[in-house]
């Protein structure tokens, strides 16, 4: 079974994740039943991290890593840091 577009398969589940950005091979997604604090999961090449965002004088952060190696960690938390108003600004869309 195919997955239908903003539908996500990883780890054997279907879940609505409307994806945010795709930048250099990364998905930045936010599922639409999902739970404080203010997250993206990054999907890359079948793994998976997921970084906190950042809020007032706070840096986005790692939170959860799934199977993506550090290079790719560092790299998709530079493109949460250099986008995270407008990740922010699409949480609050979201979940209100």
């Amino acid at each position: 079974m195919e997955a239908a577009e903003g539908v996500h398969r990883f780890d054997d589940s279907y879940v609505n994740m409307p994806t945010i950005l795709r930048q250099i091979g990364f998905e930045f997604i936010i599922r639409t039943h999902d739970h404080l604090p203010p997250h993206v999961h990054v999907l890359h090449g079948g793994t998976e991290v997921l970084i906190n965002l950042g809020a007032d004088d706070i840096l986005p952060s790692i939170r959860e890593v799934r199977r993506m190696g550090n290079r790719n960690i560092s790299r998709a938390l530079l493109i949460a840091i250099e986008n995270n108003e407008m990740f922010l600004a699409r949480w609050r869309e979201i979940h209100g």
